[in-house]
C-alpha cells in the first residue's frame, strides 16, 4: 500500500495501461481515488483493467486508440473534457520493442517503436499540456511523468531502435521541465532496469539474456511493477513538487555498476 493515498480531486492520465506497468500505475492511482483515464490500443484488456480500478474503489475511464497519432490526442481530450475540466496528472506509460540487429530493421518497425514509444509523449504534451496548465491552482502543481529505461543511457544489443527511442523521451522530459516550469508542472522520467512485465519477459527468454543481466545487476535480482508504481505514487504527490527534469534510475543498481561483486556463498 502506498504512502501516499489521497489523490480523490485528481484527474489522470494513464497511456499503455492495458497491462503490465501502465495497469498496475492505473489501479494504485485509482485506488488512491483519483479518476483515471485508461489508454491503449485493445479496448477489451482496457475494460478489464478499469473493472479492477473500480473494483479497488476508483473511478477509470477505458479510451481505445492508438496514443501515436494526433486525432487520438485529441480525441483523448475531448473524452477527458466530457467528465472533468481539469487535468492533473498524465503518465506515459504506452511502449513496445521490437528485437533485431539495426540491419535487419525494416523502416516501419523502426517508425513503429519511435512513434509509440517517443512520438506518443510529444503528442501527450502538445495536446494534453494546455489543459495541465489551465488546472485551478489551488489543485497544487500539475505532474507529467515519462519513462526512459536504461536502455535511455546503455546499449542493448538487438534493441537499437528502442535505445534511441527511451533517450529521446530523456531529452524531451527534460526539455518540458525547463518549458513548463512557470505553469507549475512538474515533468520528470521513471528510469527503470528490469522490471517483471510482458515486454521485458519476452526479451529476458531470448538465450542467455537472463543469466546475463541478472550478473549485472548488484541487487541479483528482478524488479517488480510495485517497485516503480511506489516511487510514482510519489512523484505525483504534492511532495515532490520541488523535483522536476529528473531521471530516476529503478535498476537495483545497474546502471551503478562497472561490474559487480561475487556472491557469497548461503548469502
Amino acid at each position: 500500500m502506498s504512502l501516499i493515498t489521497d489523490l480523490s480531486e485528481k484527474t489522470a492520465v494513464v497511456t499503455g495501461a492495458s497491462s503490465g506497468m501502465g495497469e498496475r500505475i492505473a489501479h494504485m492511482l485509482g485506488s488512491a481515488g483519483a479518476t483515471v483515464f485508461a489508454v491503449a490500443r485493445t479496448k477489451e484488456k482496457l475494460e478489464m483493467a478499469c473493472h479492477e480500478v473500480v473494483r479497488a474503489g476508483g473511478k477509470a475511464y477505458p479510451v481505445a486508440l492508438d496514443v501515436s497519432l494526433p486525432e487520438s490526442a485529441v480525441a483523448l481530450r475531448q473524452e477527458i473534457g466530457k467528465v472533468s475540466d481539469s487535468l492533473d496528472i498524465v503518465i506515459n506509460c504506452a511502449a513496445i520493442t521490437i528485437k533485431r540487429e539495426i540491419v535487419d530493421l525494416a523502416d516501419e518497425e523502426w517508425d513503429e517503436v519511435i512513434n509509440i514509444n517517443a512520438k506518443s509523449v510529444f503528442l501527450m504534451a502538445k495536446y494534453l499540456g494546455p489543459v495541465l496548465f489551465r488546472r485551478n491552482a489551488n489543485r497544487g502543481n500539475g505532474k507529467f511523468l515519462t519513462f526512459g529505461s536504461v536502455g535511455s543511457f546503455l546499449g542493448i544489443p538487438l534493441s537499437g531502435v528502442y535505445c534511441a527511442s527511451k533517450g529521446a523521451v530523456v531529452q524531451l522530459t527534460r526539455t518540458l521541465a525547463v518549458e513548463w516550469a512557470r505553469h507549475l508542472v512538474n515533468v520528470n522520467a521513471i528510469c527503470p532496469g528490469y522490471i517483471e512485465t510482458p515486454l521485458s519477459s519476452s526479451v529476458l527468454k531470448i538465450g542467455q539474456t537472463y543469466q546475463k543481466v541478472i550478473e549485472r545487476i548488484p541487487m541479483r535480482s528482478i524488479g517488480n511493477v510495485d517497485d516503480v508504481a511506489e516511487l510514482l505514487m510519489f512523484l505525483v504527490s504534492q511532495r515532490s513538487n520541488y523535483i522536476t527534469g529528473a531521471t530516476i534510475n529503478i535498476d537495483g543498481g545497474l546502471l551503478s555498476a562497472a561490474y559487480t561483486m561475487e556472491v557469497e556463498k548461503g548469502g
